[in-house]
Formats: structure tokens, sequence, C-alpha cells
């Protein structure tokens, strides 16, 4: 969509990085959706619109391709975000991802005052950790630079508490523009109560979500897999796509587990594997929110998750709805799987832990962040 096809003055515009498939990427599209629906004037925007996301676009969402190609090529992405400023003249534009971010607001401060929209960031992940662990050199790279950009933001929004402390921290955001969220565009009410029956379960079958990248540590919980695996019957998949596939395959060819790990790869739909599972994993080393915690809850699935900062503790209520074990302790992550897999879970206490993250929710706390800014719905 070129940008005189937008169909109302002055919207807000979400920039997605890209449409490749990643978390942060649905998380912005879904928050999107939301406000769209709630009578917010939207539009999307991306720097690539190659990948499989696009499909998630509301109908009547309009949607604008920059054209950047690569996502964070600097010569062509900062103009392309400088003319949707100028020929569209958002009310406020929402970014997610640091790079992102960062490249938002050196091309917002490059045009004069008066054409500049509202800048809200959100940052999914968690800067101490990141910024030396990012998968992405680029990341990386704009978490250094991110405590002379994120001050320039109107609002820099977190999804928990402790990366709200770490933003005014490290990042040198006044505290009265850092935001805690408290919650992420997970799932819609209706999409929860849907899963509410979801009670057929496959005995032993253990489900983990994510990139397959060295932070998500699937070879630790392949390796913790393979002790339970010689105790009972059990089975785990693993969803998702990444650089580390070979890595791990081979890893299950070594410990003869070809008959009990599947690495199906990335799916749109990870809840219908989530609601016929045993248990949900996440053995990350660093995790910005905990996408995936949430949608287990919601199945009414135990979780057994790494107590990395801050997301896991937060959405597990210090333990209460789901067993922390700590980072890289091999044993006690096998504990807590066998533990948790000989105990009755009590699954509407999960769900309703779930539904403190529904789009909804997230979308009535931005539309408050918004109205703070003097950016309202659609007259």
């Amino acid at each position: 969509m070129s940008f005189l096809q937008i169909q109302y003055s002055s919207p807000v515009v979400m920039l997605v990085r890209a449409m490749e498939g990643g978390g942060a990427q649905r998380d912005a599209i879904e928050l999107a959706n939301g406000l769209h629906a709630a009578g917010l004037p939207m539009a999307i925007a991306t720097l690539n619109a190659a990948g499989p996301l696009r499909r998630h676009i509301q109908p009547g969402l309009p949607f604008i391709d920059l054209g950047a190609g690569e996502p964070l090529r600097m010569a062509r992405a900062a103009p392309a975000l400088r003319r949707l400023m100028q020929d569209v003249r958002p009310a406020a534009i929402i970014a997610s991802e640091v790079a992102a971010n960062c490249l938002l607001v050196h091309a917002a401060l490059a045009l004069p005052r008066a054409l500049r929209p509202r800048i809200v960031l959100r940052e999914v992940a968690v800067p101490s950790a990141a910024r030396h662990a990012d998968p992405f050199w680029q990341n990386r790279m704009a978490y250094r630079l991110a405590p002379w950009f994120y001050p320039r933001a109107d609002r820099v929004v977190s999804l928990t508490a402790g990366v709200r402390e770490e933003l005014i921290r490290q990042c040198r955001v006044a505290p009265e523009r850092a935001v805690n969220l408290g919650t992420n565009a997970v799932l819609t009410e209706s999409r929860l109560a849907s899963l509410a029956g979801a009670e057929a379960r496959l005995p032993g079958e253990i489900v983990a979500i994510g990139r397959l990248s060295p932070e998500k540590d699937f070879a630790s919980l392949i390796a913790a897999f393979s002790v339970l695996r010689d105790e009972r019957p059990v089975h785990l998949t693993i969803l998702g796509e990444g650089p580390e596939r070979p890595a791990l395959e081979r890893l299950v060819r070594v410990l003869d587990l070809k008959d009990s790990v599947s690495l199906p790869g990335f799916v749109d739909e990870p809840v219908t594997f989530l609601a016929r599972a045993a248990l949900f994993v996440s053995a990350s080393r660093h995790e910005g929110f905990g996408n995936a915690i949430v949608e287990a809850l919601a199945c009414g699935t135990p979780v057994v998750a790494t107590d990395v900062p801050h997301g896991p503790r937060e959405i597990l209520v210090d333990g209460q709805c789901g067993r922390l074990v700590p980072p890289g302790n091999l044993h006690a992550l096998i504990a807590g799987m066998r533990l948790a897999l000989d105990t009755p879970p009590d699954r509407a206490a999960l769900r309703r832990r779930a539904a403190d993250f529904t789009t909804e929710r997230a979308v009535s706390r931005f539309l408050a962040l918004l109205a703070e800014l003097d950016v309202g719905r659609r007259p």
C-alpha cells in the first residue's frame, strides 16, 4: 500500500521490523490488530515485507511496505522512515526491538520538531542480557546506543517490572517515561476461552517452543530429557526454526533419541501442541517475556522454566503457577521436569493466571498510555 492510500489522517503506525515470524513481530501485529479493533486509527509499516506474518494482519488494517530490503540497512531504512513521517503524518509510531527502536528515533530527530510524531518504544528483551547475548549483532550493537536514543522517546514500554528498572538504570530513561505494561498481547479473550476444554493429553508429551538458537538452550533440555526417557515413556517436541537445528539434530542422534524427539520447525498455532502436552519447558538462558509460558498456562499445561530475568518469575508469580529452576543447572532441570510430570496440575488455576495476559488487557493499557500523549481514537 502506498502512503497516499491510508484511509484516515494521523494514524498510529506500528513499525514491525520484518514479517519473518519472530515472537516480537507477532506480538506487535497482535497489538496493532487489537488497537485497530478498539477504534484507534492504525496502520502497520515494515522495513521488510518478506515472511509469513503478513497473513496475521486483520483485514482492513492498512499495511505499508517501506521497501528497505534487508532489515535495518541504515542507508535505506532511515530515509524510508522519514518519508513515512512526512507523507503520512502519523500521530504516533510504536516500534519494537532495539535496533528498530534506535533507528526510528534517529530518523525522527532528523526532522523538524513539527513533523515528528510521538515515539513509543517497546522493549521486548532484557537489556542486561541481550546486549551481550542477543543472537543478532545489530541488536547487540544497538543496546550500546540505547542510552543515547531511548531517553529521546516519548515513552519506553517494558513488559515486566524488572525490565522497567533496567530501562531507568542502564538505558537512562527518565522514570516518568518508562512504563511497565505488565502484560503482552498473547491471546485474545475468545481464544483463551476456546482453550478451556483442552483436556485430551498425550501422556509423557513434553513441548518446548522458541527460535533454535543458543540463548534458548535446547541442548540442555535435550540432555535433561534423555535422562527422563531412560526412566519412563516420554516424548519431546521442540517447535521453532533457527541456526542451531543441525547441532540439535546431531545431539538427538548421538543420544539415540530419534524416536523420542521431534523438531517440526515453525508452526503457526503452537497452542495445538500445548493443548495436548503433559508439560511445557522453557530452558532459556535469558527471556524477554515468555509468551509461550502464557500460552501453556492458557491450555492448563504445567510449566517448568529457568529462573532468568524477568518474565518467567513474574508470569509464574514467584513459582506459584509453575516450577522455576536455576538456569544452566541440568540436575535442577531434570528434577523440576520429573516433579512436574508426577504432580497433578490445577489446570483451572493455570488458566486464571493466563487471563492476566490477554490482548484486550494489553490494548486497554496501551490506549491509556497513548491518551496520556494526546493520541486518541478515530473521529
